[in-house]
């Protein structure tokens, strides 16, 4: 197992704010998660209440991982090549003009897969230029503390865009909640602006050069990722995490009406919200003693974390019918007497910080192992097998959660994700 001496001090992360570009960065990231991800559960929210389907939110889900599937190591690519600044700005400005056809009251569902694919290829630029920028806006010493703090501030405004999906799309109704999440990306691609990068010497390839060296650069990327495990496995664990957390978006609604009883829009108080304090929490924590320990070794414990959690998940709404927790209730308060609901928040608690195990050792390796030169287009190629990978798994999540039951699959998921973990630590 690989130990590294030196910690992550508190001011190590204090140091990485006070970075101006960096600062910057990590406002314009607030509220574009806030938006992205606000958006992506009021979608879920809406196809769910028009249909009743989990088919139906399998379509949304789908929606933003096409896009993955089909462009995303392309746009690595260009990211590569581009100005990461600018991509960052134009791709909030784009989704941000994408959101403005849901002003319309009743948009048919085939409209709302349509602008929510547009909104993905625009996001397919953003996420590999996001991940790639940050070693340009920090020195290297500091790029763990680095990851630790933009994985913290994106699983707050998860946080935040999660817990308030539902009670802002109460109070504000659908089409003024759109509005708000447009002005949102505004506010985003503002803060883009502000940002200073120390440019670099970089070759620039001829206009007429670029086809010919999208074929050699993605030789180049493969035999890369062929030659160094640890961005191999570090891409296959990030790809499995993000597919765990689509599948938990495409089964969550189903979760709370049908196991749970309580209506969608406790969805985000309930599970989301403190899925991501968990994350949040694992962000702080392993920003502060996270060098101490083998990363891959972290992310293998996160998926058996996270198997457990979702086996545990389907028997939460019986816990008050254990005896142990009658007892308890007997001789607690009241006001202190343990629910589901209670047991339930807690283990979201512990998926959300499973998750971080998974991804913020994860992006640090790639970040570390990859040169700035193919570091988009390692992004790119991690969203693209995220799309690859996915596509199956959410397409048969939401049907056999309608035909054999949400809890079924979550279980059989669950030992699906503890099999990976074994895996991942018997071939350390």
């Amino acid at each position: 197992m690989e130990f590294v001496k030196k910690t992550i001090s508190r001011n190590d992360m204090l140091a990485v704010l006070k970075i101006r570009p960096f600062s910057f960065m990590m406002i314009s990231e607030f509220f574009s998660q806030f938006a992205f991800n606000m958006q992506h559960f009021v979608l879920i929210f809406i196809v769910f209440e028009l249909t009743h389907s989990n088919t139906a939110v399998s379509g949304i889900i789908l929606s933003f991982t096409i896009p993955a599937l089909l462009f995303s190591f392309i746009t690595g690519v260009f990211v590569d090549r581009w100005n990461k600044k600018n991509i960052l700005f134009l791709a909030n400005i784009l989704r941000g003009v994408f959101l403005i056809p849901f002003f319309l009251p009743n948009l048919h569902v085939g409209f709302i897969y349509t602008f929510t694919f547009l909104i993905a290829v625009a996001t397919q630029f953003f996420l590999p230029a996001e991940s790639a920028i940050i070693p340009s806006l920090v020195p290297k010493k500091l790029l763990f503390s680095a990851n630790a703090v933009f994985s913290l501030g994106i699983y707050s405004a998860t946080l935040i865009g999660y817990m308030f999906s539902g009670p802002i799309l109460l109070l504000l109704g659908k089409t003024n909640t759109f509005v708000f999440l447009a002005i949102l990306f505004f506010i985003s691609a503002f803060f883009i602006t502000l940002i200073s990068i120390h440019k670099k010497n970089k070759i620039k390839v001829p206009d007429h050069q670029i086809a010919p060296s999208l074929a050699h650069e993605t030789r180049e990327i493969f035999s890369f990722i062929r030659k160094t495990r640890k961005v191999m496995y570090a891409l296959t664990m990030l790809t499995i995490a993000q597919a765990v957390i689509f599948m938990f978006a495409v089964l969550s609604p189903g979760y709370a009406t049908d196991i749970l009883k309580v209506q969608l829009e406790s969805l985000s108080w309930i599970i989301i919200a403190p899925a991501a304090v968990g994350m949040g929490g694992g962000a702080v924590i392993l920003g502060s003693i996270g060098k101490k320990f083998n990363r891959k070794w972290l992310s293998s414990l996160g998926f058996l974390l996270a198997g457990a959690s979702f086996i545990i998940f389907p028997f939460l709404n019986q816990v008050t019918s254990y005896g142990f927790v009658e007892f308890l209730n007997k001789i607690l308060p009241l006001f202190l007497n343990i629910t589901s609901l209670h047991i339930v928040v807690i283990m979201a608690a512990v998926m959300g910080f499973a998750i971080s195990l998974v991804f913020i050792p994860s992006n640090t390796t790639i970040q570390i192992e990859t040169d700035e030169s193919m570091r988009g287009r390692v992004y790119g190629l991690l969203n693209a097998l995220i799309g690859a990978v996915s596509f199956l798994p959410v397409v048969l999540a939401g049907g056999l959660a309608d035909i054999l039951g949400v809890s079924t699959v979550i279980i059989g998921f669950g030992i699906v994700l503890l099999l990976i973990g074994i895996f991942f630590l018997a071939f350390e």
